[in-house]
């Protein structure tokens, strides 16, 4: 996922890249990003942007940068509180250009995924000046529906 910094603030014009890998080993994908002040010519060294400990899957990821403020947010799948695939959704914020992050559970209750049904890719996340809305699927046995959180910062 690509954003840039369109605020006018402290980090305008940085481009930022957010993805998830398994750089630290198969059974601990963490997300990340990386970002650029030069138009893309250089790019920062990556970022892990989940704060668990490691082993853990975090996945699925999409970012939104606030066109006002300037601020980093990004949703993504996570399982650092269960063993096997139960998910929980989360939301992580930067403030300062992606320097820290502070993640927040945002799902009401988790859910396991159901093997042979696609519970979908489909996340997204927009921010105004503040208003955050992260948008995920979740499984209850074989039946998918679409969430939102409503998160005002």
């Amino acid at each position: 996922v690509t954003g840039c910094d369109v605020s006018g603030g402290p980090n305008n014009g940085r481009i930022y890249v957010n993805w998830a890998d398994q750089r630290n080993g198969p059974q601990d994908t963490d997300i990340f990003i990386a970002y650029s002040d030069d138009q893309g010519a250089t790019w920062s060294s990556p970022i892990r942007v989940n704060d668990d400990g490691a082993g853990a899957q975090q996945f699925l990821t999409w970012m939104s940068v606030d066109p006002i403020t300037g601020h980093i947010y990004i949703v993504f799948y996570d399982r650092r509180n269960h063993s096997g695939d139960t998910t929980d959704v989360y939301m992580a914020s930067s403030t300062d250009g992606s320097v820290t992050w502070t993640n927040e559970r945002i799902s009401e209750k988790s859910f396991t995924p159901v093997g042979g049904v696609f519970f979908g890719d489909y996340n997204n996340i927009s921010a105004v000046d503040g208003i955050v809305r992260p948008i995920w699927t979740r499984q209850d046995g074989r039946e998918t529906s679409i969430w939102t959180a409503i998160i005002n910062k």
